[in-house]
């Protein structure tokens, strides 16, 4: 079974009234960081989607808030550690918090990749600066943008508030996403919300809950051994075919991560291959599955190692598969992998 990030209730709703303002206070712990790596074949090279590093286990913080009236907190999904649903009349909103490994460094990608989600060209660097508002969270200082657009054509504006904090445990992400106008209505709240966050870091020695193991229901190929996962990945499986070897990489992002041409340039860069233009990518890349028409396949060669990468949207997620290793290996595991692929975990 492979490890799924969760987080561990610590401790139970504490309920204040305030004249007509209702505040709970939540406490949590968010997950640590997964153990290292004990076997399997190694390959050079990371990215957001595969080889990261095997770092040691560490304890994550402690985090609490004061809950905003009409925020209703729900499941978090597999990336976030909390998650709330805003509600008014026929208009949604939703808050997430989401730790990810230091992206300190990246905000270009990082506003790039959300200004994608409603349909907006990427900014370069300096335009990206200009963006960038200073946001308190529990004390700390932050940065927040915003973006607002269409994802589709004749579908409702949405818009995202995102303010995030670079510590030394992870890089952290609080956003306001939704309908427009309820945005717009709740940015106050938000902003009060940000300042009531407290990261309380865990006491030397302290112990930190694991996450629980999640189940998901693919088939694994024969012959694949299940290995513990690294940063931001709910699987790694290690491969041995006549002497060779490969691994295969499982990953969950909320969007695309910057769409198909991005994350092809990101995997050629593990390769050491030259970058690609649109044109060139069609080359590279076929359809997956005729039942999820966005999905694609990649397969890429470098002097000693094969890729085979697979971007599948599910509901509002995105997997992203990953095949990695030996010509020989990778090349007999061929339609294993589809078929992995296309199964719906």
């Amino acid at each position: 079974m492979t490890k799924k990030l969760e987080i561990i209730l610590c401790a139970v709703a504490i309920t204040t009234a305030a004249g007509c303002r209702r505040e709970a206070v939540r406490v949590y712990t968010a997950p640590k960081d997964p153990p290292p790596r004990q076997e399997t074949a190694r390959h050079p090279g990371g990215d957001a989607h595969g080889n990261e590093s095997d770092a040691p286990s560490r304890p994550r913080p402690q985090l609490s808030w004061k809950l905003p009236e009409d925020w209703r907190e729900v499941a978090p999904g597999r990336m976030n550690v909390a998650t709330f649903s805003i509600k008014s009349g026929d208009q949604e909103a939703q808050v997430t918090i989401t730790p990810l490994p230091m992206l300190a460094g990246r905000d270009a990608m990082i506003v790039n990749m959300w200004r994608e989600q409603v349909g907006l060209t990427p900014l370069d660097a300096d335009q990206v600066t200009d963006q960038l508002r200073d946001v308190i969270v529990g004390g700390e200082n932050g940065k927040l943008f915003e973006v607002t657009g269409k994802a589709g054509e004749g579908e409702t504006p949405s818009r995202i508030l995102t303010a995030m904090v670079h510590r030394p445990d992870a890089s952290w992400f609080y956003k306001l996403s939704g309908d427009e106008p309820l945005v717009e209505t709740q940015k106050s709240a938000f902003l009060e919300f940000l300042k009531s966050i407290q990261i309380q870091a865990p006491a030397d020695g302290a112990s930190t809950s694991t996450a629980q193991s999640g189940q998901h229901n693919w088939n694994v190929p024969d012959g694949w051994k299940q290995v513990t996962p690294g940063q931001m990945q709910v699987a790694r499986f290690a491969v041995q075919r006549e002497g060779a070897s490969a691994e295969v990489f499982v990953s969950v992002f909320p969007n695309d991560t910057g769409g198909t041409l991005a994350n092809v340039n990101r995997w050629r860069g593990q390769l050491k291959l030259q970058e690609v233009d649109e044109k060139t990518l069609a080359s590279l890349t076929a359809p997956l599955d005729p039942a999820v028409p966005k999905a694609v396949l990649v397969d890429m060669t470098n002097d000693t190692q094969r890729m085979l990468g697979a971007i599948v949207p599910r509901g509002e997620q995105w997997w992203f598969y990953k095949l990695l290793g030996d010509a020989a290996a990778v090349g007999a595991e061929r339609e294993s992998f589809v078929r992995f692929a296309k199964s719906n975990p």
